[in-house]
């Protein structure tokens, strides 16, 4: 069998801090970090798992990449594996022709019953990108 070429891009895990400020979102509320924290935790999780899963694949080389660190046109690689969010994905398409398929892995679906409980708190719709930082 011939061995297969997959790219596996990540949306980063560690991107706040407790009280970082990005020129105007600033995470002071103690709740609301600690839910973010678990939430990168929980995606943390799933890209470990990702990996594990094809480490056990010998018919498959793969190479991860955070998708802030991709630059240039993907070539060379017969599927490329988002494991992030809408996001994620949406970036590699930028990337990507219609010769290589992409598979999309959402990390962290968000949950009703989250969104319920939270609400009156904070926006608990894991929307999070205007908490990100551009870099580290």
């Amino acid at each position: 069998m011939a061995r297969r070429r997959l790219l596996l891009m990540l949306k980063l895990f560690d991107v706040y801090q407790f009280g970082q400020s990005n020129g105007g979102s600033s995470i002071t509320n103690s709740q609301a970090f600690r839910y973010l924290d678990n939430r990168r935790k929980v995606h943390k999780d799933a890209i470990n798992y990702c990996q594990d899963i094809l480490r056990k694949k010998s018919n498959i080389d793969w190479e991860p990449i955070l998708r802030t660190n991709l630059s240039q046109p993907i070539r060379n690689f017969d599927l490329v594996v988002t494991v992030g969010g809408d996001g994620t994905l949406l970036q590699a398409s930028h990337f990507l022709d219609d010769s290589i398929p992409v598979l999309g892995v959402n990390s962290d679906p968000t949950q009703v019953k989250e969104v319920e409980k939270f609400s009156n708190e904070f926006d608990a719709t894991r929307s999070t990108g205007s908490l990100c930082l551009e870099e580290l």
